[in-house]
């Protein structure tokens, strides 16, 4: 039987979910985070983006609350095709001081070694979401890249911002060309409202735009198909980056959805990254 939400995800690489996140767990995922966002600028944590917010001393109850939302996780395995996933990190997305282009990437760039099995695939073993918990202008697209090589044009537009870097700012990017963002062949503007979420596949062309005037509190983080994990290295990515996860006692009770997914995560994290250990105040 078709599926909308996994057909639009096959097709585009990316679906939206409009409120995905109720108004009053918006509200509290705002105060939740707004210590780590009252470091911002400060050499603490690093202008674009927090790795991950669920280290004991900066996790909030809310944040567990968000992960186990049936809606998304139900959007999840319904795109997936499968219940069997696991959890792939949470951060937030926190805008820059400046303004600055993270440049059109793909996550796993042309000439990677698994990319063209991956690409063979069903284009819905890795899901990633950016929720926005303020409007949210940054984010750009190309629907439909995530199901093929990539274009001579498009490899050629990306190409032109390798001397700028990774997160150039804007006049640099704007110097080499007067749309870095919409000038790159295809390309959308995926526009959030606050509580809106996009579910997007990594493969897909993408790049987003920081303005000092945006208030960007946008969390990241995702989905994979258990299986996937053991079969494709770029399945694994970022295993490593929650080893309080390890030993959850910290979180109570994790869920309905998130509980299995931090059993299947924690399990791989052990298979591949032995050497790994809970921190001591994970449980404290």
């Amino acid at each position: 039987m078709s599926c909308p939400l996994r057909d639009d995800f096959l097709r585009d690489g990316f679906i939206l979910l409009r409120g995905g996140i109720p108004l009053p767990l918006l509200e509290e995922l705002r105060s939740g985070l707004a210590p780590i966002l009252a470091h911002r600028g400060l050499g603490r944590i690093g202008t674009l983006r927090h790795q991950t917010i669920l280290e004991p001393s900066s996790y909030h109850p809310s944040f567990k609350e968000f992960l186990d939302l049936p809606r998304l996780n139900r959007a999840a395995a319904a795109v997936i095709d499968s219940t069997d996933i696991a959890f792939a990190g949470l951060g937030v997305l926190i805008g820059s001081a400046d303004h600055r282009v993270c440049r059109w990437h793909r996550d796993f760039k042309d000439g990677y070694p698994e990319l063209p099995a991956l690409l063979k695939r069903h284009h819905a073993d890795f899901i990633q979401f950016n929720c926005a918990l303020y409007d949210d202008l940054s984010l750009w697209v190309v629907p439909g890249s995530h199901r093929r090589a990539s274009t001579p044009g498009e490899s050629a537009f990306s190409a032109r911002f390798d001397v700028v870097g990774f997160n150039g700012t804007y006049e640099q990017a704007r110097a080499i060309d007067p749309d870095p963002l919409s000038g790159m062949p295809g390309a959308i503007n995926v526009v959030l409202a606050a509580g809106d979420c996009v579910l997007y596949n990594p493969l897909l062309w993408h790049a987003a735009e920081y303005r000092p005037e945006w208030i960007r509190t946008t969390l990241h983080g995702g989905w994979r198909k258990t299986e996937m994990m053991y079969a494709f290295e770029a399945m694994r990515w970022g295993l490593e980056h929650n080893p309080w996860l390890l030993e959850p006692s910290y979180l109570g009770d994790a869920g309905t959805f998130l509980g299995p997914q931090l059993a299947r995560y924690a399990e791989a994290v052990r298979h591949f990254h032995p050497e790994l250990t809970a921190p001591a105040h994970a449980t404290g």
